[in-house]
C-alpha cells in the first residue's frame, strides 16, 4: 500500500465520523486528529504522522468493537506510514 492509500483511508475515516459529530467532543477531536494526520502525510512529515497514528490506534483500542472499520483503517494507516519512514 502507498501513501496515496493512506490518504484515502484518512479521508474515508473522516467521512465515517462526520455524521456523528453531534454526539460529542470525542468525535470532533477524532476528526481534528484525522485532519492533522492528513496534513502531516501531505507535508511528508512521516515520522510525526506515524507517531500520531500510533497514538490514535491506542486511543481507539477500547472502542474497537463499536467502530471496527475505523480501527482497521487506523491500523492500516499506521502500517503504511511505518513502511514509509
Amino acid at each position: 500500500m502507498s501513501i496515496e492509500d493512506a490518504l484515502k483511508l484518512v479521508d474515508d475515516s473522516k467521512k465515517f465520523l462526520e455524521p456523528y459529530k453531534i454526539y460529542g467532543q470525542m468525535i470532533t477531536e477524532g476528526i481534528a486528529q484525522l485532519e492533522k494526520l492528513d496534513k502531516l502525510i501531505l507535508d511528508k512529515a512521516n515520522e510525526e504522522a506515524y507517531k500520531l497514528s500510533c497514538s490514535m490506534c491506542e486511543q481507539i483500542a477500547g472502542y474497537r468493537n463499536f467502530v471496527p472499520q475505523l480501527a482497521d483503517n487506523l491500523e492500516k494507516i499506521r502500517e503504511i506510514l511505518k513502511l514509509n519512514l
